[in-house]
């Protein structure tokens, strides 16, 4: 009965352990995927990350938020965003139309991926969605 135990008990850990380590290497992994990085002041909700692979291309959809202004996050995301080989393509200053109620958005275009970015200011909160789909 006590090498049951242990070899349970080894086993319990075990999982706990990789259970942990998965937990730890998958918060904040989408937008480390897609190479963009986030804006001092806001996290990653991982809970709210999408993940699918078609054969078209891969479909991302990552949220952050945090106590930033808007139009500051906007701001930052049209000048970083093309440093990293990202191509502004429209934005909602030119007509593209802004989904969900947010305050700003665009869409930029990088390889065969066009990356839509919204920003919603909630109180003095902003969240930003990231929607990533085959081009």
């Amino acid at each position: 009965m006590t090498i049951i135990r242990h070899i349970l008990a080894t086993m319990f850990t075990a999982f706990a352990i990789a259970t942990a380590a998965f937990a730890q290497n998958t918060s904040g992994d989408m937008l480390q995927d897609l190479a963009i990085p986030l804006m001092e002041g806001l996290t990653e909700n991982t809970e709210e990350a999408l993940l699918f692979d078609s054969p078209d291309g891969r479909i991302i959809s990552a949220q952050a938020s945090g106590a930033v202004n808007a139009q500051s996050a906007f701001d930052y995301y049209r000048v970083v965003l093309p440093s990293l080989g990202w191509g502004i393509e429209q934005d909602n200053s030119a007509g593209l139309i802004c989904e969900g109620g947010a305050n700003y958005c665009f869409k930029a275009v990088r390889d065969e991926e066009a990356l839509v970015l919204s920003i919603s200011s909630q109180g003095q909160n902003s969240v930003l969605t990231y929607s990533l789909s085959p081009n």
